[in-house]
């Protein structure tokens, strides 16, 4: 990267913010309040550039430069949306199988992962890969680009993972914590809630990266 491109990355994640007025397919609490959802940046200018070259056009290298933009907003996160004292689970949204094999790579896991070897974060949260596709969801179209009529299609298709640990996760009653990219209506961010909530869990909000208004024709 550039030296301007790199300064204006920093710029952008350096206040992370609330943006879930910006996503309309968020579930509700019982006051009619959406899932509260802290972005480290908007996804425009460098922030989008860096992170669309990362996902789609195999520049896996940037996640060195974005992971810390992620940490920053997951630190934010961790103290505005959950108790901090208290034991934290980050569950990063999984990918389509057909995504996975186009790119050869978890955009979202990855940059986990750098988060978590540079221990950038605290000692109580840790990272549990508790969510999938379900095995006739794996391939479908991925949801950028589509108004809330074709966004329905991601409803009923993620499934809990069936971990050795998942029970014992679930009967523990600690407070969960999304991952994901970009933020755009928020029905995947939906569909993860749909599958955890109920299970025991305290799902206190998610985290991305970046945040985008909703895709046109979402009327």
């Amino acid at each position: 990267m550039c030296h301007p491109c790199a300064t204006g990355l920093r710029r952008a994640g350096l206040h992370p913010g609330r943006v879930e007025r910006l996503a309309e397919a968020l579930p509700l609490n019982q006051r009619g309040q959406a899932l509260p959802v802290v972005a480290a940046g908007k996804y425009e200018h460098e922030l989008a550039s860096v992170l669309l070259a990362y996902k789609n056009h195999q520049m896996v290298s940037l996640g060195k430069v974005l992971a810390p933009v992620l940490a920053s907003a997951l630190r934010a996160g961790i103290l505005e949306l959950a108790n901090p004292r208290e034991q934290v689970i980050l569950v990063p949204v999984p990918t389509r199988r057909q995504a996975l094999a186009r790119r050869g790579y978890w955009p979202v896991g990855l940059l986990l992962r750098r988060v978590v070897a540079a221990g950038s974060l605290p000692a109580n949260v840790r990272v549990e890969h508790l969510l999938r596709y379900g095995i006739g969801n794996s391939w479908g179209a991925a949801q950028k680009g589509l108004g809330r009529r074709g966004r329905r299609s991601v409803r009923n298709t993620m499934r809990v993972r069936a971990t050795p640990g998942a029970k014992k996760i679930f009967s523990s009653g600690a407070q969960v914590i999304f991952v994901d990219d970009v933020l755009t209506t928020g029905a995947t961010l939906a569909e993860a809630h749909r599958c955890l909530a109920g299970r025991g869990l305290v799902v206190c909000g998610a985290v991305v990266v970046a945040s985008t208004t909703a895709p046109a024709g979402n009327r």
